[in-house]
């Protein structure tokens, strides 16, 4: 099988991995959003950010392909050059600035083969470094926020009612959209980076002072990544179901019921309930799995994506409350700072670098944070249109289903318009091939161009771990938990959780972000210290441990397991259901130097 938007790896710079972009588009991409969406601009945007800090290729390489590619369907970062921009901007060690999207994964080729370019340019190099330095809130960086802010708030409340457009007017809004999401996505990037290289300096700023290893725990709880969307309305929900008898009950008799009762109820707690829901959805709409991917469901497409996670969250209510968690957290955070600054006291320039690297680190989170949400509600616009348009085409016959109309290419969208039928065969075809795709399980890290799609597994093919070793990974959240392995198979259907279980999830992507409370710690096949997972997790105090390769297919549903996030050691335990608390996240020195 051959998907037709695969590309071509590039020869100079052939190490790709599903770094970052595997965790904010863990499926195939659809025909659409590949085409039109984030998955036809997020390379340009990483082209244009590298250029932009100074990063450029040599002229006989001005032909190689954007930084971003699919390969079976998969989008993979080319990591040849995260690895090289790394060392230009900083000075940093390659390897370790990698690790901090890659983790310590055995499959990841040590060698150094990047060069920089001799028309790289040192000067805006260190310009970018410097400005990135002075974090997010300088003037150009707050006035592009504005323009972008402006421009979604004006996209959003002059949105028209979808139902009344014309098929090309529809078409025009999907289009229309793309040039903001182009710039958005180039400031995402730009953060991206940014994170990155001033948590770099940080590191190295606290490995000078003496107390290597504890990154992590300096910027726990401060930047407010957590904080920001739709999680502290969802714990208020919490609180709303679990003081009410009533909607407590409901719950309990499962989401479809809850769904039920939601559709007429206009007063008392189901009603109540009905309000905070709507208003949640119209704020956070595009939040959902997937949401870089147009065809996947989002709070606001489904309302059981949100029903889903406050399902989850109930039990959690009658534990510690996460603001309080984050708080405490951001306390600790506030001490470790200081046993810095005084292991510093005595080189004035070196306490300046090491505040002004703690400073826009927090600040860069919480921007890379803020953006994203930006990009993803650009994006939003897109799904809405196109699902109007696949619906009404559905309601008329053409389409078998909604998931339809994604599989149009950008350049079919007037063809579709002018002649539909025309292009239904071809429609279903191209969704038998497309679900296909997510089948087989993608290689996280590639040298070259991959083996075609067909030779990938399908299927787990890993050894089950045994009481007598371990997995290794990469330790991004001290602390040490134990208890049941859970695998949900995805955040809208998590299956029955319980506060103190031990999630192991395949990716470290924000949409596991409202399902962490409840755990005692977290496994993750993939990500690294920079991944949203391991950013909340350190937020809330819970041990996590990324990069471990193959957690999902070697830990079993319900068997007890011992997860220690300081060494990146998960062990099995026994069997058993019970869980012991887990050790607050402390200063301890992990294992690897990324976290």
């Amino acid at each position: 099988m051959e998907w037709e938007l695969d590309q071509r790896a590039s020869a100079r710079y052939p190490l790709y991995s599903r770094a970052v972009v595997g965790d904010l588009c863990p499926d195939p991409v659809s025909p659409l959003t590949g085409s039109v969406g984030v998955g036809a601009e997020l390379g340009p945007a990483w082209a244009e950010a590298y250029a932009e800090a100074g990063l450029r290729p040599l002229p006989e390489q001005a032909a190689e392909p954007d930084p971003v590619l699919r390969f079976g369907g998969r989008m993979y970062l080319n990591t040849s050059l995260l690895r090289l921009f790394g060392t230009c901007a900083g000075g940093a060690d390659p390897m370790a600035f990698a690790r901090q999207y890659l983790g310590e994964r055995p499959d990841v080729p040590r060698q150094r083969e990047e060069r920089p370019s001799p028309d790289t340019s040192t000067e805006l190099l260190r310009s970018w470094t410097e400005r990135v330095l002075r974090g997010p809130g300088d003037s150009e960086e707050a006035q592009e926020h504005g323009r972008l802010a402006r421009r979604l708030t004006e996209l959003q409340t002059t949105r028209p009612e979808l139902a009344g457009c014309t098929d090309a007017e529809l078409v025009a809004r999907i289009n229309g959209v793309r040039g903001e999401l182009r710039t958005a996505l180039r400031r995402y990037v730009r953060a991206e980076l940014a994170t990155s290289v001033t948590a770099d300096l940080l590191t190295r700023a606290t490995e000078d002072a003496g107390y290597p290893g504890i990154t992590g725990a300096l910027v726990a709880g401060t930047a407010g990544a957590i904080t920001e969307g739709p999680f502290g309305q969802l714990y208020q929900l919490v609180r709303l179901v679990n003081r009410s008898e009533k909607l407590t009950a409901l719950f309990d008799q499962g989401l479809p019921a809850v769904l039920a009762q939601l559709e007429s109820a206009r007063n008392g707690d189901v009603g109540r309930l009905r309000s905070w829901l709507v208003a949640l959805r119209t704020r956070y709409g595009h939040q959902g799995p997937a949401e870089w991917e147009l065809s996947a469901d989002t709070c606001g497409t489904n309302p059981l994506v949100a029903l889903a996670a406050l399902d989850v969250l109930r039990p959690v209510e009658h534990g510690p409350d996460p603001a309080e968690r984050i708080r405490r957290q951001a306390e600790h955070s506030g001490a470790t700072a200081g046993l810095v600054r005084r292991a510093l006291d005595g080189s004035p320039r070196a306490t300046a670098r090491f505040d002004a690297a703690l400073a826009s680190t927090g600040g860069w989170l919480l921007a890379r944070q803020r953006i994203r949400s930006a990009c993803s509600a650009l994006h939003h616009e897109q799904r809405l249109a196109a699902r109007e348009l696949g619906q009404r085409h559905v309601r008329g016959g053409l389409l078998d289903g909604v998931e339809q109309i994604f599989m149009l290419l950008g350049e079919e969208l007037d063809e579709f318009v002018a002649d539909p039928s025309q292009l239904a065969e071809r429609l279903r075809m191209r969704a038998y091939d497309y679900y296909a795709l997510g089948g087989y399980q993608p290689p996280y890290v590639t040298v070259g161009q991959p083996a075609s799609v067909v030779h990938w597994p399908n299927g787990s093919t890993a050894r089950p771990l045994t009481g007598r070793g371990g997995l290794q990974g990469t330790a991004v959240s001290p602390g040490t938990g134990t208890g049941p392995a859970k695998l949900p198979r995805t955040p809208t259907a998590p299956g029955a959780l319980r506060p103190g279980d031990v999630l192991v999830l395949p990716t470290a992507g924000p949409n596991w972000v409202p399902l962490l409370p409840i755990a005692a710690a977290v496994v993750v096949d993939n990500g690294a210290a920079l991944s949203d997972v391991a950013v909340a997790c350190r937020d809330l105090g819970i041990p996590c441990v990324t990069a471990t390769v193959e957690a999902t297919s070697r830990i079993s549903e319900g068997v007890s397991v011992e997860v220690d996030g300081s060494t990146g050691i998960v062990r099995l335990v026994g069997v058993g259901s019970g869980a012991t608390p887990s050790r607050p996240m402390g200063a301890a020195r992990p294992a690897h130097r990324s976290a």
